[in-house]
């Protein structure tokens, strides 16, 4: 006592000295649960760490050291017996306000896992407890598992359960505790060896609900021996009684004694009367058993004075039963018939006491149902909506690749048209060429053959002046004919410049006719998604509207109750089936895509995928400019694919998407941290419906993933002047 004034003094003057680290907070004494000394000290050093820690400035991890003073002070007076546990309620229900307030999910966990143990053990609320318990689970999916809570939460289901009579499921929550206490590392190592010492005793105990003794006796001796490697002395004693009555109940007393004069040494050695007055109880029965009646009525009567001075019931029957039998056994009747009386007394007390707490027990029963009943319901329509989801992704993907392979075909069979007539002109130009040449051929023979005779005549004449007439005439011959030979050759270049001209022209007309018929297609697409939408709102919405008039003109309190709850079931039905109905016709063509384009139609996406899967998805659109009608539809189209495929095989826990812009593209990046795979074996449906809307925009795409790496998604677009938005018509 005197070093722990001495750590309060010391805790003190950091304090006024403003101190920005603050001393760590020590672990609670079990053993020294029932000192009122001891655990006053501590609520003193709680309440002076949390004044201390509200000097400090809001930083992330003074916040921290707030909250873990708040959980501090909800811990001493929950272990506190001295029945304060008003106040650990209070500082609970304040750490999950201040840690709901801070984004905190790990603390507010903490709390609620304390507020659990309140309206479970405490006020025996066993649905709040279970709705509690559902709500931590939830914040747990986001916490990594080295300090995640979750084996609390398992711990606490597996009570549940047992109060349910669910007993597999009951060993199952117990089993997924031992597995995941051993991964946090936030608990330390004696506190995780009572931990599993616990869970390994509530294995026990359905065993022996199931009536499998010799398996409930392995639990308890494994409870036992992690106990023993721990210091809790009470904890210890607590396992040596467990296996004392597993035994004693067995009628095998011998070997319950030894157990209970373990026990007995234990309490001995933390002075606690009460707990020495119980197994006093116990070895009573145990040696009026054994037919040792003067040492079962020596217990017996220790047992029964420390009863009546703490006035416990439990321990009084238990006395004055082991000596009535010892009294018997020992002639003396008179005794014996008083101690029959007494016990008489408080069986009766404590069995109505039993039947009060049985008929609660079959309450909370009944409302644990009621809540699993619920939960199992909003299982069921996030499931069925995942199943219209996926139903209306077949639906595009089929009507896509229909439309796509419509578009593969007219562009074949312009591709043979345009080959069709290349080859055509080809073949007009070569026979041009082959005629110019023919013709340049018979001029050429002609030319010779004049130039020959003309040599016969010249030497035939007079020689020299005939020559020089003749060549002279010749020449100038030769010089006409050569220049009707270049206008010829002109003539044909030009004829081939014409023809390249008019197939560059033809090509162009064929780009733009392939560009309107893009344009016309995603046109007739929005046209069809808006009919089919405005079709499934007018009619179902319209008959819908129907249904919920005609309920309304039934009144409900004419029927009986069961009628009611129905009349009351269609109406929730009603309602959530309008919601359906405007949740299918907005995404058949959402306005955001369409109006204000691709960044809008994501960021409501990835909205709605936040409120109702367990997967985060995050969106960083910051370098996403607005882009064609064309090229945001099938990169929306492509981002809704992902999704789904994240959702139905990744396994994950986060996801991305995030647009980047480079000198000459821009990157659009799906990544997540799944169970990933392997890339040689994207060959499915969806990725060949992705592949073939990067070929319409003209892009490509990277796969990077491997086993346990999760997978990154790649999409290369090139920044061209095609990208920019068309204009509106």
């Amino acid at each position: 006592m005197r070093s722990l004034t001495i750590l309060i003094i010391l805790f003190c003057g950091i304090g006024l000295c403003q101190a920005q680290t603050l001393p760590v907070l020590p672990e609670i004494n079990f053993d020294r649960r029932s000192d009122v000394r001891y655990m006053d000290s501590l609520r003193l050093l709680g309440h002076q760490y949390l004044r201390l820690s509200d000097r400090l400035a809001h930083t992330s991890r003074n916040d921290t050291i707030r909250l873990e003073g708040l959980r501090y002070l909800a811990i001493v007076f929950k272990q506190w017996r001295n029945n304060k546990t008003d106040s650990s309620h209070y500082y609970a229900g304040k750490l999950v306000q201040v840690a709901q307030q801070l984004h905190n999910p790990l603390y507010q966990v903490r709390g609620l896992m304390l507020e659990e143990y309140f309206y479970r053990v405490q006020k025996n609320d066993y649905p709040k407890a279970l709705q509690i318990n559902q709500q931590a689970s939830i914040l747990c999916a986001g916490l990594p598992r080295a300090s995640s809570p979750l084996w609390q939460v398992q711990m606490n289901m597996g009570d549940i359960y047992v109060l349910l009579r669910d007993y597999p499921k009951a060993l199952q929550s117990y089993q997924s505790s031992l597995d995941l206490l051993p991964l946090n590392t936030l608990v330390s190592r004696q506190n995780q060896k009572l931990l599993m010492a616990q869970a390994v005793s509530q294995i026990g105990e359905v065993y022996e609900r199931q009536q499998k003794f010799d398996a409930a006796r392995g639990q308890f001796e494994e409870s036992r021996r992690l106990t023993r490697e721990t210091t809790s002395l009470t904890n210890i004693i607590y396992a040596d009684e467990r296996l004392g009555d597993f035994y004693n109940m067995r009628q095998q007393p011998g070997k319950a004694i030894l157990y209970y004069d373990e026990a007995l040494a234990g309490w001995k050695q933390l002075n606690s009367s009460v707990g020495q007055a119980s197994v006093w109880a116990r070895l009573a029965e145990c040696h009026a058993q054994t037919g040792n009646s003067a040492l079962a009525i020596s217990y017996g009567e220790r047992a029964m004075e420390v009863a009546r001075q703490q006035d416990n019931l439990r321990i009084r029957q238990m006395a004055s039963h082991a000596l009535y039998r010892a009294y018997r056994t020992d002639g003396q009747t008179q005794k014996a018939l008083e101690q029959f009386e007494e016990f008489n007394m408080f069986k009766d007390s404590l069995n109505k006491q039993k039947r009060v707490e049985e008929t609660l027990a079959l309450q909370n029963e009944y409302a644990i149902r009621l809540v699993r009943e619920e939960a199992e319901k909003r299982e069921l329509i996030q499931q069925r909506q995942l199943m219209d989801v996926r139903r209306q992704a077949e639906i595009a993907r089929l009507r896509a690749e229909a439309e796509r392979e419509q578009i593969e075909g007219e562009s074949r069979m312009n591709q043979l048209r345009q080959r069709i007539e290349t080859e055509r002109l080809r073949a007009d130009s070569q026979r041009s060429r082959l005629e110019q040449r023919a013709r340049i051929e018979s001029l050429s023979h002609t030319i010779e053959q004049e130039s020959l005779m003309r040599l016969f005549l010249v030497c035939g004449l007079i020689m020299l002046l005939v020559f020089v007439a003749v060549y002279y005439r010749k020449n100038r011959l030769i010089a006409r004919q050569k220049q009707e030979i270049e206008e010829l050759n002109r003539g044909l270049e030009d004829k081939v410049a014409e023809r390249t001209a008019e197939l560059k022209l033809a090509n162009d007309q064929l780009r733009a006719k392939n560009r309107e018929i893009e344009e016309a297609l995603l046109r007739g697409q929005t046209l069809e998604r808006k009919r089919m939408a405005a079709d499934l709102h007018d009619s179902l919405g319209g008959l819908l509207a129907a249904i919920k008039v005609s309920l309304s003109a039934l009144n409900p309190t004419q029927m009986p109750e069961r009628e009611q709850q129905i009349y009351r079931n269609l109406l929730g039905m009603t309602k959530e089936a309008f919601a359906e109905v405007r949740y299918l016709s907005h995404n058949l063509q959402p306005d955001e895509l369409e109006k204000q384009g691709l960044s809008e139609a994501l960021t409501r996406l990835v909205n709605k995928l936040n409120l109702s899967q367990k997967i985060t998805f995050r969106l960083d659109k910051e370098q996403l400019p607005r882009l064609d009608k064309t090229t945001e539809f099938n990169l929306y189209s492509i981002c809704i694919e992902l999704c789904s495929n994240i959702l139905r095989h990744s396994e994950a826990t986060e996801a991305d998407i995030i647009f980047r812009r480079f000198a000459n593209e821009l990157n659009m990046i799906v990544k997540d941290n799944g169970c990933g795979m392997d890339p040689a074996d994207a060959t499915g449906m969806g990725l060949r419906n992705i592949q073939a809307r990067m070929d319409a925009i003209r892009g490509r795409y990277e796969v990077h993933s491997g086993t346990s790496e999760g997978t990154t998604f790649i999409f290369i677009l090139p920044t061209s002047s095609d990208m920019a938005p068309s204009p509106t018509v």
